[in-house]
């Protein structure tokens, strides 16, 4: 029964839905958050990819341009990622092959 339930489950879809329902729940106005970034943990100031998480947020709160000054790429992401979770789900639940009998 565990294993039927855990198989059913799309595991990458609902990361990114946690990690998209945490961005919308944070203040992103306050000045430190949890993060997971390895450059930021070591020191290392410059890293491409941070500030993705921070601009999602802003747009949640609908602040379009710090969004953007915190990160160019932030409104791709968004786009990206409910794209990805959509296509997981459709993938998983939605898309049935076809079974093709031959004879």
């Amino acid at each position: 029964m565990l294993k039927k339930l855990l198989y059913k489950i799309e595991w990458e879809a609902l990361m990114w839905l946690t990690a998209l329902i945490y961005l919308f729940l944070i203040n992103p106005y306050e000045a430190q958050h949890l993060t997971f970034c390895p450059y930021k943990n070591i020191g290392i100031e410059f890293c491409p990819g941070c500030g993705i998480g921070k601009s999602i947020s802003l747009l949640y709160h609908f602040d379009f341009i710090n969004s953007f000054h915190t990160h160019p790429l932030g409104i791709f992401a968004l786009v990206i990622l409910v794209y990805r979770i959509f296509h997981l789900i459709k993938q998983k639940y939605f898309n049935k092959k076809r079974e093709v009998v031959y004879g």
